[in-house]
């Protein structure tokens, strides 16, 4: 981080320094044996006759006052006597430049050719104050680079924490011990998450007692129906207490989906096998759909979940469409599409949940695409949708 200059460098330096301040105190002693500007009867000013082109005789007091000015003199050592001692650094035609006990000479060999000139300032005292200035400020960046680093460090788990807690999770903490804006930030953060965390909890802990106190009263209903004559009043009670029980699947299911505590466990399957498994929930067979098998494809996925998502697209499929929807499995792609009227919205108003629109007020509550959204999410997938001769096809890519 310091400024480094080469040896060269410097000696250049030094030697530019050193003409100038000669050129200046020749000028200096010329220009006071300048004669004066004559004034006439018109005052008007006359300019001096132009100076001698070869320097007065030397007066060495002179000399060495205008050289004291630059912080330099006339060497007390003989220049003979010099180069016996000394250390010459470099030279030219002109000049030599030479290094004494800390201290610099310079001998120029035109205009002052019996002057040696000598550099009060000593060398090494300058480059032990410019090291330990490079050094001081080296010290203050580096000091400075580290405060910010960790003045910024709870930024930064505050970040990673903030994309956690965007995916759903409310296990984190993000309490802070400064006393900046940062940390007030953090603590703030932190605070909120622990509200949503306890009305989390208090949402989860009512539906589910909800859902286990209903089961009890479903249980004893759909037994007693049974032990009923047959008749019109036991086949409405039958569906009635069915049409409950099912109303209490979906919502565990959609408890467990908005709360986003769904577990994912994949690993390696079929697409042909993940299909027929998903026929079997909805108690139906191979011919209850056209499948075309192009490309026999394994997919990552949990087969449970995935088998539900096939499962709800069918199922609407059946519902929704005329005659037998086709399934095709081809370019890392799962087709769905069945013949009828193009949706009129985007796909993404069908994946909110309990979208009317879409499924039957009879037979659902409007959760089969949220379901399907939520578990796609789950496996960082998408549904996608297009409509083309008459048909809804409804895709998934991997």
């Amino acid at each position: 981080m310091g400024y480094n200059i080469t040896k060269q460098q410097q000696i250049d330096i030094y030697v530019a320094n050193y003409m100038k301040a000669l050129h200046q105190v020749r000028k200096n002693i010329m220009d006071k044996h300048r004669p004066p500007r004559i004034d006439d009867d018109k005052n008007r000013f006359f300019p001096p006759p132009p100076p001698p082109r070869d320097m007065p005789p030397l007066d060495l007091k002179i000399v060495n006052k205008e050289l004291n000015k630059f912080d330099l003199e006339i060497s007390t050592i003989n220049y003979k006597k010099l180069i016996e001692i000394s250390r010459l650094l470099s030279y030219e035609k002109e000049w030599e430049l030479y290094k004494y006990n800390g201290f610099m000479y310079f001998y120029f060999k035109d205009g002052f050719p019996k002057i040696l000139i000598k550099d009060n300032t000593k060398n090494v005292g300058k480059i032990k104050y410019m090291v330990l200035l490079t050094i001081l400020l080296n010290i203050v960046f580096i000091s400075f680079y580290i405060y910010l680093i960790r003045k910024l460090k709870p930024l930064n788990i505050l970040k990673k924490n903030i994309v956690l807690f965007s995916k759903g999770s409310l296990d984190i903490d993000t309490s802070c011990n400064g006393k900046d804006e940062i940390s007030e930030v953090s603590n703030e953060f932190n605070n909120a998450i622990q509200e949503i965390r306890m009305l989390t909890q208090s949402r989860n802990l009512f539906l589910r007692n909800i859902m286990h106190e209903l089961k009890t009263p479903i249980t004893k209903g759909l037994l007693i129906s049974n032990m009923m004559e047959d008749g019109k009043f036991k086949d409405s009670l039958k569906r009635a207490f069915f049409r409950l029980e099912y109303l209490l699947v979906e919502f565990s299911r959609i408890e467990e989906f908005t709360s986003k505590n769904i577990k994912i466990q994949k690993d390696q399957f079929r697409v042909v096998d993940i299909i027929d498994h998903s026929l079997d929930i909805l108690l139906c067979d191979i011919e209850c759909i056209d499948l075309q098998v192009i490309d026999n494809i394994m997919i990552d996925v949990d087969f449970e979940l995935f088998s539900l998502t096939i499962k709800n697209l069918l199922d609407n499929a059946i519902k929704y469409g005329e005659g037998k929807p086709k399934v095709i499995i081809k370019n890392n792609t799962i087709y769905i599409q069945n013949i009828g009227k193009q949706l009129t919205k985007p796909i993404n108003e069908y994946n909110k949940p309990f979208n009317k629109k879409f499924e039957s007020s009879n037979n659902g509550l409007g959760l089969g695409l949220y379901i399907v959204n939520s578990i796609l999410k789950a496996h960082e997938l998408k549904l996608e949708y297009k409509f083309e001769d008459n048909k809804n096809i409804f895709f998934i890519k991997f």
